[in-house]
Formats: structure tokens, C-alpha cells, sequence
């Protein structure tokens, strides 16, 4: 594969030649001093050591976010779990109702450091997951699109980002370094096979979301749901493209669960799972339904069991949402689980 050339057209789509462009970002010179290169060397070490005095919030949380990921590849399993910590420490509110960890350590230690290496912080506390397109690759640079904020920028590869190639999309985050920005090695990539059906998934679950804000904000405080679509598409994509094949009445009882569930206490992933959990009955049992309602009944208790926490409703009170008898949500649930 070729190498970008100098005065070739920059990679990120400017339209300038390539040494006009970010040729001069990725040449510039390295604005810190030893100690502050030092001080960014150990900055997530640091971190991490300073998330230790929070294990007591923090375990409960991360364990049950990745509860979810027990069933993929170990490898797959691992990566998932490192981005959803990174994500926790760096955007998830725990400390004192909106901090995070990062911004909780920027506050209480930042003023160790120099006035530089202060105002770098700064960009490290407006991180946050991003969807990327890769859309020019060669041997030693390449160019990502960053879906939400609809910007380019070019990069040198790193080992991390070695095998990235024209057409990859990524989940991750981009670090803010001494020289730039670097594609981090907690990166998760999006099989090509399963791109087109998590962006729709995507948008369908912020369409059921009652949080008003940008895409980016939404994706950034809804990541961990998002992480946990994504691995319910590795694990069950096939099973779920099954339900274009679904009968009408099949869909309809879908249909009627989607609108009838709380989107307030349940997350769309579970939504999923039930989905999953229809599709493979109706395949094997091939039922036959007088009224969608008794089986979205039965569905939404599924849900509710499958849940920790309080979120879940009775067989008498989803029978009540329903218009249906609990001896029928009983029935049917006995039958779906």
C-alpha cells in the first residue's frame, strides 16, 4: 500500500495538500518539558490508582454493567470490559452527585502540576466515546470521521491502530497526547456485518429515550447500553434478523411490548433479550395468538425477572397494563422462559 506523500490531498478531506494540513499537527513540536512529559506518562496510572478509594461504588456498578458480557468471546469479553472502566472513570457521575473520577482527581490534585500541563487537563475532562469511520488508510496514517460531530482529522498509526483499514468503524475513545490526539487501544471495532443493524439500533433506542440532548451527549451518558447492544448483536444478530420472517401477529405482540414498557426503568438491551427470547419460541412452538396482549404481558414480566432492582412489575399489575388475567400471564410466561 502506497504511503501519503506530502503534497498529496490531505487525508481528512480539507481539501489542502497534506503538508498544509496535518502534516503541521502531526509535526508540531512536543509542547512539554520533561517533568510534564513525565507527568502525562503516569496521568492514567494515577487515575486508576486514585479510582481505588471509590471501589466501594464503583464494583457494584462496573460488575453489573458487564454482567451482560459473561456470554461473549473471552477476548471480546475483555475489551468490552476495559471500555465500559475507562468510560465509568472518565464520564460516569459517582462522586458527589455530578463528578466523575477524573474530574474529582483534576480537581483535588490538578494543582500539583504546572500551568501547562493544567490547561492539558482540561482536554483530558472533555473526553468522550466516539463513533469513528475510518475513511483513508495507508501504511502510516489515517484519516477517522467522528460520526456525532460530523469532523476529520488524519492520525499516525500506532501498534494499536496498525491493521485499521478504509471502511472500519470504531467505538473508543481519542486521547488527547503531547503531540495530538491518539486513537486509544481500548478501541472496540464494529464487525462489517453488524454495522448497519447497531446504528439502527442506535437510533431506535434514543428515539425511545426521554433524554432531549445532541447525539453525542446521549451516546456519552447511554455508552454502557450501547456497549451492551452491541454484544447482544455478536452473540444473537442472526437470531434477531429473524424477526422480518415473524407473522403479523408475532410482530404485533413486539410492537406492543416497545410501546407499553417503561423506557424510564428498563434499558433497551433487555428489550433486545426479549426479542431474542420471542423469536426463538415462536420458530419452535409456532404459536398460535388470539391476543397479542396476553404474550406482551408475559414478556414484560420476563423483563422484569431478568432485572435487578425494583424495576420489575407483578403478574397482577401487568395484567392490569395489559387488560389481561394473571392466571394468563402466568401461563404464558411459564411457557416463553
Amino acid at each position: 500500500m502506497a504511503t501519503l506523500k506530502r503534497n498529496d490531498p490531505c487525508l481528512c478531506g480539507s481539501g489542502k495538500k497534506y503538508k498544509k494540513c496535518c502534516l503541521v499537527k502531526l509535526q508540531a513540536k512536543p509542547r512539554f518539558d520533561e517533568k510534564d512529559q513525565l507527568a502525562f506518562n503516569e496521568l492514567l496510572p494515577r487515575v486508576f490508582d486514585y479510582s481505588k478509594k471509590f471501589d466501594q461504588q464503583l464494583q457494584p456498578v462496573y460488575e453489573r454493567y458487564v454482567q451482560s458480557l459473561e456470554r461473549l468471546p473471552k477476548a471480546d469479553a475483555q475489551a468490552f470490559s476495559q471500555l465500559i472502566f475507562h468510560w465509568m472513570l472518565f464520564n460516569y457521575p459517582m462522586v458527589d452527585g455530578n463528578e466523575t473520577i477524573l474530574s474529582d482527581y483534576v480537581k483535588k490534585q490538578g494543582s500539583s502540576y504546572s500551568e501547562k500541563f493544567q490547561q492539558f487537563l482540561q482536554e483530558w475532562l472533555a473526553l468522550e466515546p466516539k463513533l469513528f469511520h475510518v475513511t483513508s488508510s495507508d501504511d502510516k496514517n489515517m484519516a477517522i470521521y467522528d460520526v456525532f460531530q460530523e469532523t476529520s482529522l488524519t492520525l499516525e498509526k500506532t501498534p494499536a491502530s496498525a491493521n485499521l483499514t478504509e471502511g472500519d468503524r470504531l467505538i473508543g475513545y481519542l486521547y488527547p497526547t503531547p503531540t495530538g490526539h491518539s486513537l486509544g487501544n481500548d478501541a472496540i471495532g464494529i464487525p462489517q456485518k453488524l454495522e448497519q443493524s447497531f446504528l439502527t439500533h442506535l437510533n431506535e433506542m434514543k428515539s425511545l429515550s426521554e433524554t432531549k440532548t445532541n447525539e453525542q451527549e446521549w451516546f456519552t451518558s447511554h455508552f454502557h447500553e450501547a456497549l451492551d447492544v452491541l454484544s447482544l448483536l455478536t452473540i444473537s444478530g442472526k437470531e434477531l434478523q429473524a424477526e422480518e420472517r415473524l407473522n403479523d401477529s408475532s410482530k404485533q405482540v413486539l410492537n406492543l411490548l416497545k410501546e407499553k414498557l417503561d423506557w424510564s426503568v428498563f434499558t433497551f438491551d433487555r428489550f433486545l433479550k426479549a426479542k431474542v427470547t420471542w423469536i426463538a419460541y415462536t420458530k419452535e412452538h409456532s404459536p398460535r395468538i388470539q391476543k397479542p396482549e396476553a404474550f406482551s404481558a408475559a414478556l414484560e414480566y420476563w423483563i422484569g425477572k431478568q432485572t435487578e432492582g425494583s424495576g420489575g412489575l407483578s403478574q397482577k399489575t401487568v395484567s392490569e397494563k395489559y387488560s389481561v388475567s394473571p392466571g394468563t400471564v402466568s401461563s404464558k410466561y411459564k411457557s416463553i422462559r
